[in-house]
């Protein structure tokens, strides 16, 4: 078994093993959690706001529940009530004239649990479950977190590392949130009841996409600017536009949810009563629709970072092979400026690596001739880096590739017929280097990627699709991961719903 073998099987025991750890806590922190509710959860304590020296008369069904003490401090009424049957009792304070203070609803449960308000609401002994929550969420953030550091030690590009990081980012800010929250009910002297932790969860991801609305809208209109600037210089084309849709669906799929309750209640459709299916409906339309986008905003946003950091990356100065992307060439045989900043590069890094270590590189123009190409692009490459002084015997072209994934394989082949073992380098233009790298990645080619600069108003508009590239590429991953949600989604929802209901 070769050391990169037996490296990813040690890699995949430890992740193993840390998620089979957290899985055990999870479990474990549950139970400690419903073992609290059961030997805490058959008495409740209540306070109500009152006027002092006013006559005050408390109503409740005894047969539901008994009261075992009551007290006033200042203006607060405190009773204490214990479980007798189950069923449902309203709990009513009011003082001389029959004016209502204030009324609780006290759910008892066959276990002779008490809850307050909603039947799966907050009770004795339920501080353990948003506790458990933001532990365990902690964990899984510290192991995605410590993943996405070893993964990006190996390669910047995998399309894994800008999931992971969507992930991580989304994770952060519900940990935030749910910090946020748990300090705000501590506050206010109030625990966190399931429902409470299941909603303020879904009501995360709309947050997160209306936090970010703002951001979207500006980046909308800088994208819209660049596309017009493009068009101007390229002229008009549908992915010449890509910018203006994303920017449109960025923007609508924030707000539209905030659109269907009166879209519904226009229609006529019940969505006042707590009871209504149609409410149950509407929410999990909104809901669905809020967690999707945070889950793509999160991925957008996992990719830029990935795109700019591949982008970005300077190789070790240790290669023995430089690649060299080809695109369109001239008519006449000559380097568009586009694939003339990608041969530039690699003569730029070849130099640097030069005057750094002393040793010199093979390059590999790659690229084969189109229908209306005069020549192959990687004779047209080959050419340029003649002219640029680079001498022949240090030139290998690669001239039948048509498309990336066929740059990076023919050249490989090519590469190990002269050395097996080759530290290899490409060049293509910053845009295009993550996806360039994940591909590399995926054929199992050892090569780190260096950008090449393009102009502003093209470089928006390319990695734009490049993403969309991205997207498509792993689509049955992300239709997966959605598909996922949408599952997680419904019984949530449903709980949700059973605890207004019930």
């Amino acid at each position: 078994m070769s050391s990169v073998t037996c490296m990813n099987s040690k890699t995949k025991f430890k992740t193993s093993r840390g998620f089979i750890i957290i899985a055990a806590l999870t479990v474990l922190l549950l139970s400690i959690s419903f073992i609290s509710i059961f030997l805490f959860g058959k008495n409740c304590s209540l306070k109500f706001n009152v006027e002092p020296d006013s006559d005050i008369i408390v109503t409740f069904d005894e047969n539901i529940v008994e009261s075992t003490a009551h007290a006033i401090d200042g203006n607060d009424l405190l009773l204490d009530f214990r479980s007798v049957n189950t069923g449902s009792t309203i709990v009513m304070v009011s003082c001389d004239g029959g004016a209502t203070y204030q009324e609780r609803i006290l759910y008892v449960h066959s276990t002779g649990i008490i809850t307050l308000d909603q039947y799966f609401g907050r009770c004795r002994g339920d501080i353990f479950f948003p506790v458990s929550f933001i532990f365990i969420l902690t964990l899984i953030l510290i192991r995605l977190v410590r993943k996405y550091r070893r993964d990006t030690s190996v390669s910047l590009c995998r399309y894994s590392n800008a999931w992971l990081l969507g992930v991580i980012i989304f994770a952060a800010f519900a940990l935030c949130f749910q910090l946020l929250s748990l300090v705000r009910l501590s506050i206010n002297g109030d625990n966190q009841s399931i429902t409470d932790l299941i909603e303020s969860t879904l009501t995360s991801a709309r947050l997160f996409t209306s936090l970010l609305l703002p951001i979207a809208l500006v980046i909308s209109l800088a994208i819209s600017i660049s596309n017009l600037v493009l068009m101007k210089h390229e002229g008009v084309c549908l992915q010449n536009m890509l910018g203006f849709f994303l920017g449109i669906v960025l923007c609508v799929g924030t707000v539209i949810p905030y659109f269907i309750y009166p879209l519904f209640d226009s229609l006529g459709i019940d969505v006042h009563r707590y009871s209504s299916l149609t409410l149950l409906l509407e929410t999990i339309i909104e809901d669905m629709i809020s967690v999707i986008m945070a889950y793509f905003e999160c991925i957008l946003i996992g990719t830029s970072v990935s795109a700019v950091r591949a982008a970005k990356h300077i190789p070790a100065f240790n290669k023995d092979f430089i690649l060299i992307h080809g695109c369109q060439i001239t008519d006449d045989g000559g380097l568009t400026k586009l694939l003339r900043s990608r041969a530039d590069r690699a003569v730029e890094f070849a130099d640097m690596q030069k005057k750094k270590t002393g040793r010199d590189i093979v390059f590999v123009p790659s690229g084969g001739k189109g229908s209306d190409e005069v020549i192959s692009e990687a004779e047209a490459i080959h050419n340029y880096l003649i002219s640029k002084g680079i001498p022949e015997e240090r030139i290998l072209m690669e001239d039948k590739s048509v498309n990336t994934r066929e740059n990076l394989r023919f050249s490989y082949d090519l590469i190990k017929e002269r050395n097996e073992n080759a530290n290899i380098a490409f060049s293509t233009t910053n845009y295009h280097v993550f996806r360039t790298g994940c591909m590399a990645y995926e054929d199992g080619i050892p090569a780190e990627g260096i950008g090449a600069k393009t102009k502003t108003y093209f470089w928006i508009n390319a990695f734009i699709r490049e993403f969309i590239a991205a997207l498509h590429y792993e689509k049955k991953s992300h239709i997966r991961a959605v598909l996922i949600i949408i599952a997680m989604m419904l019984p949530i929802e449903l709980v949700v719903f059973l605890s207004y209901l019930l």
